[in-house]
């Protein structure tokens, strides 16, 4: 009977070794495979999928509106601009308006009827053949 609880107690012994042996394995597991604090994985939340957008050069950029701006003012001047239109935002809405276009908004705004006012988001303009 002594050789039996003998044999169970290194059973057990050599069950609790076992146990913490693959408890300090796991814990050295977990070590190695823990991530840096600021790590983020890539994902496609953490980064598009999409290449980065380059953007164009703003010294070039101004070159080119200086000279498109330039274009349209000349057709305006010599006459040639047709029908021209304007999108507009105004009253928390867009509009597009043409010359002598009447707007029906319920917005309060200090003017009377056939008063001018001054537009203040004009996004885009454009005519015949332009815009």
């Amino acid at each position: 009977m002594a050789a039996a609880l003998q044999r169970g107690l290194r059973r057990v012994w050599q069950g609790w070794r076992t146990g913490l042996a693959v408890s300090a394995v796991r814990a050295q597991h977990s070590q190695a495979t823990s991530v840096h604090p600021g790590y983020v994985p890539k994902t496609s939340l953490s980064e598009p999928p999409w290449s980065p957008v380059k953007l164009p050069d703003a010294r070039e950029e101004a070159i080119h509106h200086a000279e498109v701006v330039q274009r349209i003012n000349n057709l305006i001047a010599n006459g040639q601009f047709g029908r021209l239109f304007a999108v507009i935002h105004f009253a928390s809405r867009q509009w597009k308006v043409t010359n002598e276009d009447l707007i029906l908004s319920h917005a309060d705004i200090d003017a009377k009827c056939g008063d001018k006012i001054r537009l203040e988001k004009v996004l885009l303009v454009g005519g015949d053949r332009k815009s």
